[in-house]
Parts: structure tokens; sequence; C-alpha cells
């Protein structure tokens, strides 16, 4: 990194600005996935939006804030997508069925696999940025579900008692086998595998461990 904290604070938007400022994010995005953070230059960004590099350095400060602003938009998005559940359910297994289906459709989603190849592929050079979109994305989203999963505890629903780790077996159960054949490029289910029949399973199975 050229600079030893990344600033994710940006000077205050107008209508106009906050446009530029989304053309920013938006051409970071589309040059992260061609060519990777370190092929990426701010003159490439500012040519792909007619901006100008002062513009850039007056929203971001940097290439590197401007990609962690990037990757920081690009996993709330995520997590809208996921609308991970709160409150009690007064139907668990359903609520975890619907949820599961939203998780299956986001971690297969063409962008998000793209970008976490691309991801994979710098995060051993740029452990700080790799950090920062760790606890935007899945460390956030994991904490979020395991609140859930604790208030089902506490009210007797289900026996959890550490709801940290059940988030991590929900997940992975959920998105890991069909994730890891779309990071490869493969459909993300065999053939012999259907889609309902693999979701209402990773539910029931989960629920049946964590049962009362």
């Amino acid at each position: 990194m050229e600079n030893n904290k990344l600033n994710l604070h940006c000077c205050p938007a107008t209508s106009r600005g906050e446009q530029r400022r989304d053309a920013f994010l938006q051409a970071a995005r589309e040059i992260f996935l061609e060519k990777g953070y370190a092929g990426t230059s701010i003159d490439e960004v500012v040519q792909r939006t007619g901006g100008s590099k002062a513009s850039v350095y007056k929203y971001f400060g940097s290439k590197e804030s401007l990609f962690a602003a990037m990757f920081t938009e690009r996993c709330k998005a995520f997590l809208a997508m996921l609308d991970i559940p709160n409150g009690i359910s007064d139907n668990l297994e359903q609520t975890l069925t619907l949820f599961a289906e939203r998780v299956l459709s986001a971690s297969v989603n063409e962008e998000r696999v793209a970008m976490l190849r691309a991801i994979t592929a710098e995060a051993s050079r740029f452990p700080e940025l790799a950090q920062l979109i760790y606890n935007t994305g899945p460390k956030h989203g994991l904490g979020l579900l395991a609140e859930f999963l604790q208030r089902h505890h506490e009210a007797g629903l289900i026996d959890c008692p550490h709801p940290d780790i059940a988030a991590i077996q929900f997940m992975e159960m959920v998105k890991g086998h069909v994730q890891w054949r779309s990071l490869l490029g493969l459909t993300p289910f065999p053939e012999h595998i259907n889609r309902d029949d693999y979701i209402k399973d990773a539910v029931r199975v989960f629920l049946r461990g964590y049962h009362i």
C-alpha cells in the first residue's frame, strides 16, 4: 500500500458530486475485474469517466481509498441482496429456507464470482485491503446472522450456544460447494443434484443439529 491507512471518508457530495463519485466507483470496479488491483491506474479510471485526477483525489484521497470505497459499496450491495433475517421467526425452517435461496443466488452471481476471483488473486499482495473486504463483507454478514440465531437460542427455540460458529456452518452448507464450482467456471450444480433439494436438505440438517 502507498499509504498506511485507508481513508474511507470522502468530501461532502452534491447530487452532481454523488453521480461523479458513483461513476468513479463503477469504473474502478470494471477495471479491477479486467486487470486486477495492481494493473489498475487512476489515469484509466479518469479516462473512462471523463473526470479528472484531481476529482478522484478530492473524493477518495488515494487509489487505495477509491478501491476500499468500491469494495465497501459492493459488500453493502451483496448484504442487501441477502436481506439477512431479523427479529424472531414464527416458522424458522421457512425463514431459513428463503434466506438460503437468496444466499445461493447471490453467491453464484456472475459479478460476485468474478469479484471473488480478483480479490483472491490480490489478497496476499494487499493484506490491508483484503482485511477491509473481509470485515465489511463476510464478517459483518456472519455477525448479523449470528445475532439472528442467538435471538432464537435465547428464546428457547433452538439450542445454539455458539451462534458465531453456527452462522459459518449454515453459510458454508448453503454456498460452499456451489460457489467453488462457480469459481472454477463450472455450473453451480452437477446434473445429479437438484437445487431445491439441496437447499431444503441443508436447512433441515442445520436445524436438526440445533434442535431443542
